[in-house]
């Protein structure tokens, strides 16, 4: 038991400990760890008489009701799903030490903030967060840190150190950074599931989230986890817990893609724990993913083909390219395409919906997609094995550096449950991706633990925190009309185009934009802004 813990709780630990019994949804997890060392006093009370014992015992229930009616309240109201932390954990002391992270020249401070996984149990699992503070260089810090909310879901934040230490350098002067793995990923207890078969890899060049791996992931995760316990807003409540224990003020949100889901919920929940948000390639609330995936990815994968015959040299080495396309899109809905796997005798079948959504992921940004021309005409001049080793090494690198399970607790619960089947016809018919990937979602959310979400939840946000918006013109994942839908709701916003980029970049521009924003703690009374078109990379000719 910690030495801070209030009084009161040694008396109703006792109490119930000399009853014989333990409210199990009462109370939250501090009285879990009081243990019978906090009731040495009391069970003294087992070796009276029965009539003294029952006396003293009703004279410490009566004594108690008043300060556990007010605590049954306050559990009540925060504890549940969404719910602040209580006091007493928020004010828990996290024990920095000095740490090396790969890549940040300087030494950093590590430590790690234990919560309940589930905080409205008394007795359960408890989780590590591991927190990193990449300290300012020069001076006494200022108590607004970056904070670094990761996408994916399933990006940890501790392993991208020496991406924020480098971007950030011109604040880091007066501002530390902090990274906060979210529950589930990195150094919070990672919810790793292993999709790629290495005896089998052929399922990969089926499926994206292939039902016998998904299955797997499910008898081993339960084991180490509630996957009830790993919404957005438990995550929320972790970043705050850890914010106070810091000693932080309000701290400076940073979001790219996914990230921008937690920045909107604990953003919602928090509000005077921010002072400024910047949210890169935004994903509404109230927009259900995957279902946008298909004509997102068509109208990327058009403007590529424009920025092909617009190029000389891939205008010169591919004039037909939009025909081989369709010709390729063809073949692979035929099921007459078959390609070699290293160590897999004979050929295996490729599949279309496969190859579109990777072909998805490739156009997220403008240097993934410049080999993607190059790609189609191998693959019509029947040579498929750029395309099946690219899908094959991507599904094997994702899971190592991705959670799948925490990307489907949050995807199924806060995503996939609110597609309309209705909707998927009209929002795939035509387009090269088509519904195949709302459907492997949907079939791997049918088998995940289920989650209801607190009323109002993925109701669009309303604030007037200081925002910057900034999305590219040529991301293959969230549209710019994510960004135009996400930010009514912000009274102090700046959206920025970013023109010639793609998912979540970053350039000269915003940098200076996104500098002036922490600096000042403003906007300036700006809407919008576009920053220069920057020229796409060369596309891969041969």
């Amino acid at each position: 038991m910690q030495a801070n813990s209030p009084p009161f709780y040694f008396g109703i630990a006792c109490f119930f400990q000399v009853r014989g019994f333990v409210p199990s949804a009462l109370f939250t997890h501090e009285f879990a760890s009081f243990g019978t060392r906090a009731c040495q006093p009391c069970m003294k009370l087992q070796n009276k008489p029965d009539e003294t014992k029952r006396t003293t015992q009703v004279r410490l229930f009566l004594s108690l009701t008043v300060v556990m009616s007010v605590q049954l309240v306050s559990a009540a109201n925060g504890t549940g799903l969404g719910g602040p932390p209580r006091p007493s954990e928020s004010f828990r002391a996290i024990e920095l030490s000095s740490c090396k992270l790969p890549g940040v020249p300087q030494p950093a401070r590590c430590g790690v903030l234990e919560v309940p996984e589930n905080p409205t149990r008394l007795i359960g699992r408890r989780l590590r967060i591991g927190v990193a503070v990449i300290p300012a260089t020069g001076g006494q810090p200022r108590r607004d840190p970056i904070a670094i909310l990761m996408g994916g879901p399933g990006e940890d934040a501790i392993g991208a150190a020496e991406i924020y230490a480098r971007q950030f350098a011109p604040l880091r002067q007066d501002r530390d950074i902090l990274l906060v793995d979210q529950r589930g990923t990195g150094r919070s207890g990672a919810l790793h599931c292993d999709l790629f078969s290495t005896p089998q890899p052929t399922a990969s060049l089926r499926d994206l989230f292939p039902l016998k791996a998904v299955e797997r992931c499910l008898q081993r995760l339960p084991l180490q986890a509630d996957l009830t316990q790993y919404t957005y807003d438990r995550f929320a409540a972790d970043l705050e817990q850890v914010r106070r224990a810091l000693g932080y003020g309000s701290l400076n949100l940073f979001a790219g893609s996914y990230g921008t889901r937690a920045a909107q919920v604990y953003l919602r929940m928090y509000p005077e724990s921010v002072r400024t948000v910047y949210m890169g390639s935004v994903v509404p609330l109230d927009v259900a993913g995957p279902l946008p995936f298909a004509k997102t990815e068509q109208a990327a994968l058009e403007k590529m083909f424009e920025a092909c015959a617009a190029d000389s040299a891939c205008e010169s080495a591919f004039p037909h390219l939009r025909d081989e396309f369709r010709q390729m899109s063809d073949r692979l809905a035929s099921g007459s395409v078959r390609v070699v796997v290293q160590g897999h005798s004979g050929t295996v079948p490729l599949y279309r919906g496969r190859v579109a959504e990777w072909f998805r992921a490739k156009l997220y940004r403008p240097r993934s997609s410049a080999t993607i021309p190059w790609m189609i005409h191998r693959a019509y001049l029947g040579d498929w094995s750029p395309i099946s080793k690219g899908i094959l090494a991507d599904a094997r690198e994702n899971d190592s550096d991705f959670s799948f399970g925490l990307f489907f607790s949050i995807t199924c619960n806060e995503d996939v449950a609110f597609i309309r089947e209705e909707d998927i016809a009209p929002e795939t018919q035509g387009t090269f991706l088509g519904a195949y990937r709302v459907r492997q979602q949907q079939a791997a959310c049918k088998l995940w633990p289920k989650v209801s979400l607190p009323k109002g939840y993925r109701e669009p946000l309303r604030s007037s925190v200081p925002t910057v918006f900034a999305s590219g013109d040529t991301d293959g994942g969230t549209p710019l009309w994510f960004m135009d839908h996400a930010a009514q709701g912000f009274s102090h916003r700046l959206e920025v185009g970013l023109s010639g980029q793609g998912h979540t970049e970053w350039n000269d521009c915003i940098a200076q934009i996104y500098q002036h924003l922490v600096v000042s703690g403003s906007v300036d009374g700006r809407n919008s802004s576009t920053c220069p078109l920057v020229p796409r990379p060369p596309f891969k000719t041969h």
